[in-house]
């Protein structure tokens, strides 16, 4: 299938890494958080705090399955988009879902080092409860899961691209 979608973690690299690999196949890169942003002209957590998690997980799904069936492209989702059965069980129809799988500590460090976002769902139990509740629906509906453990951008998108198969 000529179509990859990137799920994971906030600090994962789906963005980064997504960008990178629909460069250097000359596909179609599409965020849909920044797809979000553009709709509403203002940052993504803007966005959550005028509307509310509710209805910014309603949002969320609605961009997730406006997406088009067709074309190459690389699909990068917001961390929270498996809590749609909808809208994954879309992204699995039209495409190779990829878990970017990285460690606990690693989010954190990459997290720490980033501007302030919003992450939703983040409750008093911090990443670490978050991750929890994530991993197993990031497992569920992965058609393949890459481990990535301090490689670079360029080594984390070779890395996906190698295990999914694409060139």
């Amino acid at each position: 299938m000529n179509r990859l979608t990137l799920i994971g973690m906030p600090g994962s690299g789906k963005s980064a890494i997504g960008r990178v690999i629909a460069t250097r196949l000359g596909w179609r890169f599409i965020d849909t958080d920044h797809c979000i942003e553009q709709r509403f002209g203002k940052k993504l957590q803007a966005v959550v705090d005028q509307v509310g998690t509710e209805e910014f997980a309603r949002i969320e799904e609605e961009t997730v399955l406006a997406l088009p069936a067709e074309g190459p492209m690389v699909i990068s989702t917001g961390g929270s988009v498996v809590y749609s059965d909808a809208a994954m069980r879309h992204l699995v129809a039209i495409s190779t879902v990829v878990f970017l799988d990285v460690p606990l500590p690693r989010l954190h460090g990459r997290i720490a080092r980033a501007a302030p976002r919003g992450i939703v769902g983040m409750g008093a139990g911090g990443l670490e409860e978050l991750y929890r509740k994530r991993f197993e629906l990031y497992h569920k509906y992965a058609h393949s899961i890459v481990l990535l453990q301090g490689e670079n951008l360029q080594e984390a998108a070779t890395r996906v691209m190698s295990q999914c198969g694409v060139s």
